[in-house]
Order: C-alpha cells, then structure tokens, then sequence
C-alpha cells in the first residue's frame, strides 16, 4: 500500500504514521516529494491488519493499494525516473552511459589497451569478466582472483570506475571490493539466494534479464534486491531465447520500453550478447536508444579474433571510436548525453 500525505504535513505526523505501520507489522519506506510525501508499506496484506484505516487521519490524503507484484520497482511506489550513481557516473533519468570493456579479462596488456580505446572514445565505465559462468565446463572460466586485480590497476590508473560479474556467493566479498557496480549475469538472474546476498555488499547492481525469463519475472528479481538493501538497481535486456537463430538471442526492445514504464529503475541494453555477431551490435545500439535506453554495455577487444570468448560480438577497440560516433546523433535526437 502507498501512504500519500497532504502538503505542508509535520514531520512527527509523518513519523507517527510511521510506528503504526510497523505495529500492523509492515515495513514503512519513506519517499518525499517536491510537493508531497509519500510512505510505502511493505509486507503482506494477507497475513497483516488492512491500512485502510489511515484514510481517516487528517495529515493522509489517500490510501492506494500497489497492484505489482514488483512493489517498490514500480512507478506506482515512486513515479519518478530514479538515478543510480557507478563511481561518479550517473545513469537514468536522462544520464546516458556506455559501458565497455571485453567479455573476458586475459591480460593487462589485452585490458589496458582496450580501456584507452574505450575510454579515449567517450566510455565512462569500463566492463570486464574475471569470472566467467559458460555452458561448458572446458571453456576458458576466468582469471578469477588474477583478474580482479588486472581491473583495480585500470581502475587506479585511469581513475574509471568498473564494473564485474558476480557468479556465486563465495566471490561477493572480492569482487565488491574491487567493482562499483556488481553484475548478475543471465544465468544468475533468478538465483534469489545470490541476490540477497548481493544486495548486501553497499554496491549498486545491474540485473541482466534472464534468457527465458518475462518481464515479470525480470522485475521480480530487481524486488528481491531492493527489499534486501539494494536500492541502486539497473536493469539490463540482453535478449532472450527464441526460435530464430540468425542471431544468439532476441533482442526484445519492447521490454524496455514497458521496463521504463513500469519501473522507476534505469534500463540499459546489452547488443553484444544479443546479437553474438559484431555487424549488428551497431543497428541494435541505435535502436536502444532510440526507444529509450538509459546506456548501453557493449563488448570490445583489442584483438578480438583472438579472444578466449564471445570472439564474434566484440567490437574492434580500433573501431571503437566510429562506433561512439555513430551513436551521437540519435542520442542528440532524443535528448540524451554521456557525461
């Protein structure tokens, strides 16, 4: 339920209200508005006494159930677009970023040269995998611990804030301490156990969609972060599972725009995994922000040919600055700026 206050109401009325929703056993989340503000009861109307009743105190305005599932994501609990800091890069709410580095982190040499690249191009945030969860069990996994380190020295050297996949509850701890933001990839998307314990670690997260998951299911998992501490959530559409396979996954851009309509959460795209070929991670990066997309995270090399994985989707960081170019008009276009 949403508690909507009438303007000018004192701070012990709202406090007040406050005690009492806990005593109904709900937990209250505060949100003040440039006008109003506004408390949302979290917990379960089943189990728990209505909050009808505030209705007829005098400081409330208005009692409103929360239709989602997804109840402090939504636009409903908070109408407003919601920033979400990366270092000292800001994303959502007409804050645009790219996000670029490889799929895998190989080497210094390999991360160092692509970060130039990236970032002498105009990328604020630089990606790269140290662990790496892949269908097959002989496949290159990451550098691990080795790769976390490769990332701090980048991050120290250029002064660029990072971000790294988590895979599993044991590497939370190291890989906080090196990332600004922790990734959950696709696989991960639905492992509520990981993203309760992910929500803990004071970082903000950026949620990969699940590649059979509906938006539904997508926007659920973003609630189980924020209920457990988390409130600096990103959304990220990387595709999902289809019949077709002139490209890995499908791009569904329709989900963002109803992400963006639903939720009050930033939402990026990822072209690279969705594509899997490098000709179109181009096409699909107009696209995303032509319907709206907060950022883009998109996979570059230094030598892709060569790369231990996702060799086919990632950029030429050679050809990474026409690739940023090619972008600027279309976020010119709708209103949209890196800073």
């Amino acid at each position: 339920m949403i508690i909507v206050f009438k303007q000018h109401t004192k701070e012990s009325d709202i406090e007040d209200v406050c005690k009492k929703i806990e005593k109904l056993g709900y937990e209250p989340r505060i949100i003040k508005g440039v006008e109003r503000t506004v408390i949302g009861a979290v917990g379960d109307e089943q189990m728990h006494k209505s909050l009808e009743a505030f209705k007829a105190f005098d400081c409330v305005e208005d009692v409103l159930p929360i239709q989602k599932r997804y109840k402090i994501a939504s636009r409903e609990y908070h109408k407003e677009s919601s920033i979400v800091k990366i270092g000292d890069r800001r994303l959502g709410n007409g804050h645009f970023q790219v996000i670029a580095g490889p799929c895998a982190i190989e080497s210094y040499e390999q991360l160092k040269t692509t970060a130039e690249a990236v970032i002498k191009a105009g990328a604020g945030i630089i990606r790269g995998g140290a662990y790496k969860p892949r269908t097959s069990p002989y496949d290159f996994q990451g550098l691990g611990e080795e790769g976390l380190e490769l990332l701090q020295r980048i991050k120290d050297e250029y002064n660029v804030p990072v971000v790294t996949e988590v895979v599993g509850v044991t590497h939370i701890d190291k890989v906080a301490k090196v990332a600004d933001c922790l990734q959950i990839g696709a696989r991960n998307s639905q492992n509520y156990h990981l993203l309760e314990a992910v929500a803990g670690a004071g970082r903000p997260v950026l949620l990969k969609r699940g590649m059979s998951s509906t938006i539904e299911e997508w926007l659920s998992a973003a609630e189980y972060l924020i209920v457990n501490g988390c409130h600096d959530v990103i959304l990220c559409e990387r595709g999902i599972r289809t019949f077709e396979h002139a490209t890995r996954n499908t791009l569904d851009l329709s989900a963002v725009a109803i992400a963006k309509r639903e939720t009050h959460l930033p939402v990026i795209v990822d072209p690279s995994h969705a594509a899997g070929r490098y000709d179109l991670v181009l096409p699909l990066s107009k696209a995303a922000i032509a319907i709206g997309a907060d950022g883009l995270i998109v996979e570059v090399h230094c030598d892709p040919v060569n790369a231990v994985s996702d060799a086919a989707q990632q950029i030429p960081s050679g050809e990474f600055g026409r690739f940023m170019k090619e972008l600027e008009p279309i976020m010119k276009a709708v209103n949209v700026a890196i800073e």
